[in-house]
């Protein structure tokens, strides 16, 4: 056990909560769970309960990180209706976890959906609440808390007053994405004039924000441009999973399914434009910030996006305004425009702003926040 709280020296151990599993899209909890491993600590992943009879630990695929799976918390009908009863159950389950994994430095808490409101239950010498998601309607809790991370202001304004410091960490890119970054600005992309413009997105087709209308009237009025989808169509509804079979149907769609790692750079490597479309009534963080813009911006194409306030700014970036959504269209038109004609819209200071937030840069800053709440 360490006696004090640095990320950058000596060894943690850390007990990272995650509403999602590790299994499946890597997001931002992956990539903090990666960075910290990278950095020689040992991290106790905890994946969502799920329909296990007992709390297991495995190894990952990563070294450093041992996955943490759990069974579903009891009394969770109850998480609304009678919360006290939840919290209770949810104590018990961290003692459990707690006992499981041994003692820990640091309680790194991720998650969304409450699944715990107190992290005094797991007698973890510090922790952190880190919202990178709106949180559940209706939950402001604190959860106790040392220090009070979030990617926005707003997200962080959800949270009821309490002693915790709060810091605006946005999100970070990924080194996979880091490194596709720093190979882009070393040899800038030759682009073949002749060649059809190829329009990308990369995520999860079944997103419940995603504006699935909007998106198939943008590819049906552009069959010269190929549109190219990579990510699952993991979760969702019936409906998600028939618009992404319609669209497949396409003669100018790729459904490149879920890729990863050097797979996932190699069928970027020839995208012009990048596009992020969702609908904002649907999403619920607001709009107010995007991990997927910072790996667009990497990747150093073209980039068209529905409102997202904290990258309004970055340069040359084609935004729909927000009274305004339809106005996607004529964005993404623009920006087609910008290929074809092969203006300059100052890609490379886009690449630039996304590796000034890369996880590991992200890490530093974080370690001086944790040291000066140890003064």
């Amino acid at each position: 056990m360490a006696t004090t709280l640095d990320l950058l020296a000596p060894p943690l151990r850390i007990l990272l909560i995650s509403p999602q599993p590790w299994a499946g899209l890597q997001v931002s909890k992956h990539h903090y769970a990666r960075e910290l491993a990278a950095l020689g600590h040992t991290v106790y992943f905890v994946n969502p309960p799920n329909g296990g009879d007992a709390i297991r630990l495995s190894p990952s695929d990563v070294p450093g990180i041992t996955l943490v799976d759990h069974p579903r918390m009891p009394a969770s009908r109850t998480k609304y209706r009678a919360q006290w009863l939840f919290i209770w159950a949810a104590r018990r389950r961290a003692k459990a976890i707690a006992r499981a994994v041994g003692p820990v430095d640091l309680l790194w808490d991720f998650d969304n959906a409450r699944q715990f409101a107190d992290h005094r239950a797991f007698a973890a010498p510090f922790s952190i609440l880190h919202v990178v998601d709106m949180l559940d309607p209706g939950d402001t809790m604190h959860r106790h808390a040392d220090l009070i991370l979030g990617v926005d202001e707003l997200l962080i304004a959800e949270i009821a007053p309490s002693k915790a410091p709060r810091h605006v960490v946005g999100h970070g890119l990924s080194p996979l994405f880091a490194r596709a970054a720093q190979r882009r600005l070393a040899a800038p992309r030759r682009r073949d004039a002749d060649a059809p413009v190829t329009v990308g997105f990369i995520g999860n087709l079944a997103q419940p924000a995603m504006d699935r209308e909007r998106f198939a009237r943008l590819v049906a009025e552009r069959p010269d441009c190929l549109f190219r989808f990579i990510g699952p169509v993991q979760g969702g509804t019936p409906e998600s999973h028939a618009w992404a079979d319609t669209l497949a149907q396409r003669p100018n769609v790729e459904l490149a399914g879920l890729l990863t790692g050097d797979a996932l750079i190699a069928a970027a490597e020839d995208v012009d434009v990048w596009l992020l479309l969702y609908d904002y009534a649907r999403d619920r963080n607001r709009g107010v910030n995007s991990h997927k813009l910072l790996e667009y911006f990497a990747l150093g194409g073209e980039v068209v996006s529905s409102p997202i306030a904290a990258q309004a700014g970055a340069p040359g970036i084609f935004m729909a305004p927000r009274e305004a959504p339809g106005e996607i269209g004529a964005k993404l038109d623009a920006a087609i425009a910008a290929v074809r004609e092969g203006r300059d819209t100052g890609w490379r200071k886009r690449v630039e702003l996304a590796l000034a937030n890369s996880y590991r840069a992200h890490a530093e800053r974080i370690a001086a926040h944790l040291k000066a709440v140890m003064i």
